[in-house]
């Protein structure tokens, strides 16, 4: 549904009673029971009605802020969804979990395709309230295809039947991949009963239509203009849902090692599906099952590898790059995972933390804080979270690290990013990015046909570069009978009616009084005046064509750089203009923080629109941050430095 970005009007904050009043509608939808108090709690409110409402009202509202936190903000947005382009309007409501920035966490289509009145669940509230909706699986190439707007197909279908007794036809659920088979990743509304189903082999048709998924406008939104945030490896809520499924994982091929495509009527209806053949048995080498002790020094030894590599990778960082607090989740998928010894799919179903001693994340973290590695807290929703970690104790420092397994590219990709996420923000998407910058005129109906064909505004062909334009002004002046080029200097121009009543103004006076005009200067008129020639752009990635993106009117845009005084002796760098070309504000002054070795802040930029973001530095750092744009590949012909600091010459 949000493949096309959405445009959001701005944002209000929720009032606490219309808060609690969604938040009672979001939990009615979805059936979700409030816990009853302990049977002290109610015999002790039998005498005191007083303590009964203090003791009921902490759990439900702990639900609440878990589905809505206080700091939720609602904002109508707009957009177009399916071939024909339908008008599609709701709300978004936006929030932040602890220790997140703001995001879009629940969405409600109010007017065009699925308006049904439901609140939505983004996946980042799927993230952080499992088993709110059923969860099905599917395989991983599926996944790929269903997170670039195709919907999942019956035999897209994984780890069933039997599919969860919820999943019937109209009902809002979760996907998940095989490799990830506790992260949601993709939202829907099933299509067929799939509870009902006996096979999936060999059959056709639609079975969840996506609504929300990891990867769409939804999900890349946020105020600063931050890249969306990549799904954890492992989110132990989910866990409980997926019994049987790591261990199909590893026993799952592709017949010939390769997808299999759907067929001409699936591929029709947009979806996309995979079908699998069980392996054979005998074909995979038997490992030997670890003991419930050699899973737990395994997971201890992976957190303690993790520190050490901080400690080697960041040594002048503040907490040696890590982000404090850290969440379960995190540390799951980026401080354990990537330094347990998985040296293949079958080590991949014993090392888990279900088959540990401690069963879940919220024990193993008590076991560090027992251990004295860590100082962990318990927060309101029974989640333990790290406030702290011992980077000096003797286990950590005299730590020997050994082998780890040998990734494939994508893993190894997969690993890169999350190495990124410590500490920061993700990963800066636009660092080593390369586009090109064309540069088009759109005549305008005053020259055409004489100069110009009579095309449309929306035909590409009606858009020209400033040689094309050069090339038609050159041959309509060679066409001309009697001729008007001068024979001894092919550079003058006789003036016609043409010329003089449609391209030269009333105020050319001279130039009519002379009768002629350098061809240079006609064409700078051409070029100058967008009454003519109205000025378009558009910024092309790789492999892309003038066809593949909308074109924006006006010359290209610039990123404008400014030094200027705040006090005497003050002087700071602003930057703004950075989002056309695809920079994260405040990535970069994250790395001009660290470069320049001062202060930096992200603000909304003064006279601008609304999301245009400026970045602030202290002190004169024009050429780190032009050198900070060129590796992002904005070229200095795109960058305007503006010096304020420059005392006035007095006269």
């Amino acid at each position: 549904m949000f493949k096309k970005k959405p445009t959001i009007k701005t944002l209000a904050s929720v009032r606490s009673s219309d808060r609690r009043k969604i938040a009672d509608q979001i939990i009615r939808d979805y059936n979700i029971s409030i816990p009853s108090p302990p049977v002290a709690a109610q015999a002790e409110s039998e005498n005191d009605p007083a303590a009964s409402a203090n003791t009921a009202a902490p759990s439900l509202a702990s639900i609440r802020t878990a589905l809505l936190p206080e700091n939720t903000q609602s904002g109508r947005f707009t957009t177009t969804a399916g071939p024909e382009l339908a008008s599609v309007h709701g709300t978004v409501y936006v929030g932040s979990h602890p220790g997140e920035i703001e995001r879009i966490l629940w969405f409600k289509v109010e007017q065009g395709p699925g308006a049904d009145g439901r609140i939505y669940p983004t996946v980042y509230t799927l993230w952080h309230n499992p088993r709110l909706v059923p969860l099905l699986h599917t395989f991983g190439p599926v996944m790929d295809k269903l997170q670039h707007g195709a919907d999942l197909m019956t035999p897209g279908l994984a780890n069933g039947p039997p599919f969860p007794s919820a999943a019937v036809k109209g009902a809002l659920v979760a996907v998940a991949s095989l490799e990830k088979p506790t992260v949601p990743s993709f939202v829907g509304i099933c299509e067929i009963d799939v509870a009902g189903l006996g096979q999936v082999h060999g059959a056709k048709g639609h079975a969840v239509k996506g609504v929300q998924w990891e990867g769409d406008e939804l999900w890349a939104w946020s105020h600063d203009g931050r890249p969306g945030q990549r799904s954890p490896d492992y989110i132990e809520g989910w866990a409980e849902d997926i019994s049987g499924v790591e261990e199909g994982v590893g026993g799952l091929t592709l017949e010939g090692g390769k997808e299999q495509s759907a067929s001409p009527e699936e591929e029709e209806e947009g979806g996309v599906s995979l079908e699998t053949e069980a392996p054979e048995e005998g074909l995979q080498e038997e490992v030997i099952e670890p003991t419930t002790k050699e899973i737990d020094t395994g997971f201890h030894n992976a957190f303690l590898y993790a520190v050490y590599q901080l400690k080697r990778d960041n040594p002048s960082a503040p907490h040696y790059g890590l982000s404090l607090p850290v969440q379960p989740s995190y540390l799951v998928s980026n401080l354990i995972t990537p330094y347990l010894p998985i040296y293949s799919p079958q080590h991949a179903q014993f090392y888990q933390i279900k088959k540990t001693s401690w069963k879940n994340v919220k024990k193993f973290i008590k076991h560090l804080d027992k251990e004295k590695l860590v100082k962990s807290k318990d927060r309101s929703g029974g989640e333990t979270i790290i406030m702290d970690v011992d980077f000096d104790d003797a286990r950590v420092t005299n730590f020997e690290p050994y082998k780890l397994p040998r990734k494939d590219k994508s893993a190894s990709d997969s690993a890169q990013n999350a190495q990124g996420q410590v500490g920061g923000h993700g990963k800066d998407p636009s660092l080593g990015q390369s586009f090109t910058v064309k540069n088009l005129y759109r005549p305008g109906g005053k020259l055409t046909p004489t100069l110009f064909p009579p095309f449309s505004n929306a035909d590409p062909k009606n858009y020209y570069s400033s040689s094309e334009v050069s090339k038609r002004l050159n041959d309509y002046l060679a066409s001309q009978d009697p001729p008007i080029v001068s024979p001894s200097n092919p550079r003058i121009i006789s003036l016609n009616p043409f010329i003089s009543n449609t391209i030269l103004s009333p105020g050319d006076v001279a130039r009519l009084r002379q009768g002629t005009i350098t061809r240079d200067a006609l064409l700078r008129r051409l070029l100058e005046d967008p009454t003519l020639c109205a000025p378009f752009h558009a910024i092309l990635k790789p492999n892309q064509t003038l066809e593949d993106v909308k074109l924006k009117a006006g010359p290209v845009p610039k990123v404008t750089m400014t030094i200027e005084r705040r006090t005497r002796a003050k002087v700071v760098t602003r930057v703004f203009g950075l989002e056309v070309f695809g920079i994260p504000p405040v990535l970069l002054a994250e790395e001009l923080q660290k470069k320049c070795a001062g202060s930096t802040s992200v603000t909304q930029a003064t006279g601008m629109e609304r999301g245009v973001m400026e970045v602030l530095v202290q002190g004169d750092h024009r050429r780190v941050v032009e050198a900070a744009l060129v590796s992002r590949g904005v070229k200095t012909q795109w960058v305007d430095i503006v010096d304020k600091t420059k005392s006035k010459k007095t006269s």
